[in-house]
């Protein structure tokens, strides 16, 4: 079964999820390849702005095919974010960053360059130089390993990444125009299996570690057994008994996407429950005595997530999006 690469829109970023089993088990989570982080150019700027430094000034414009940098100088910068908006991954989460770029122009040097930035700074970590062609009638990707060492001098790839940024190939001129397509930041090693439910599409050497459909699993719940993966790439097993009460529970989000703040209401006051991001990473625990529950997700990242509660003898997933204009 050939799982497709889901996209979540933010303001940000495109975050592509690996398949999360029904209950998100350990073992699931465990396998799953880290979810690559794609910024798709087309109609869109993915929330890149421009550098607000005169000196590295451009105008980011939105078209069909690619987003269109406008240089206004010889070193237009743009960011994958304001200032204040943070990525929140470790720099070695991922060891890859492939680029899909046009270049027309025919500057004499046409490297362009990736800066790394920790949160809420302007100021690169570091940075590293990509030679691109000139005179570009075509779209070409590139692919930068991150485990590289950055330009010399430029600082040190360590600690936590808030933002990526790229200079426009260094020539340029006032008013030229470069045309940026994709942006993918992944890893190397994963699951390549095309069958797998943790299929990582971008992974070039095979981990050894991919789930496919009937492999064992652990769906979490003592009152299940044999648990295997399903063709929906879920972790389920067979309920010895069912209570009467669970086909009568009822749980409504809202709003879904949510900014700040998601209102959930069920039949049944909510009791524990847990908040877990795509990769079944537990972001919140929490509990309620009541049927209707305010959960503050104003400090999650934009994309998605599960919430998990027990109200009935089985766990049961609920899938909401955090998202912010």
């Amino acid at each position: 079964m050939n799982q497709s690469i889901e996209r979540v829109m933010t303001t940000s970023l495109r975050i592509s999820s690996c398949i999360v089993s029904l209950l998100l088990s350990s073992m699931v989570a465990s396998t799953c390849a880290t979810a690559q982080i794609v910024y798709d150019w087309h109609d869109s700027k993915e929330g890149w702005v421009p550098a607000s430094e005169s000196n590295l000034g451009c105008n980011l414009i939105e078209q069909p095919e690619a987003m269109a940098m406008r240089a206004f100088n010889t070193t237009p910068v743009m960011r994958s974010g304001t200032v204040n908006e943070s990525l929140g991954i470790d720099a070695g989460t991922y060891d890859r960053i492939q680029i899909t770029l046009r270049n027309p122009t025919t500057s004499g040097n046409p490297n362009a360059r990736l800066f790394a930035y920790a949160p809420e700074t302007n100021s690169f970590m570091c940075h590293w130089n990509v030679l691109v062609d000139t005179e570009m009638e075509e779209f070409q990707t590139y692919t930068l390993n991150l485990t590289s060492p950055p330009n010399s001098g430029s600082g040190t790839f360590e600690g936590t990444v808030g933002r990526f940024g790229w200079r426009g190939p260094w020539g340029v001129a006032n008013g030229d125009t470069i045309y940026w397509k994709q942006m993918v930041v992944y890893n190397s090693v994963g699951c390549t299996d095309s069958e797998a439910c943790n299929y990582a599409p971008y992974a070039e050497v095979d981990n050894g570690m991919c789930v496919m459909v009937g492999d064992s699993c652990d769906d979490g719940n003592d009152d299940t057994i044999n648990d295997m993966m399903t063709a929906d790439c879920l972790c389920a097993g067979e309920v010895d008994e069912v209570q009467d009460i669970q086909s009568s529970l009822s749980v409504g989000m809202a709003p879904n996407p949510a900014s700040t703040q998601l209102w959930v209401t069920s039949s049944l006051p909510l009791g524990r429950f847990r908040v877990l991001d795509a990769q079944g990473k537990l972001c919140m625990t929490d509990h309620s005595q009541s049927a209707s529950t305010a959960i503050d997700v104003s400090g999650l990242l934009p994309g998605t997530y599960f919430l998990e509660t027990h109200l009935g003898r089985t766990p049961q997933l609920y899938r909401f999006i955090v998202h912010r204009l």
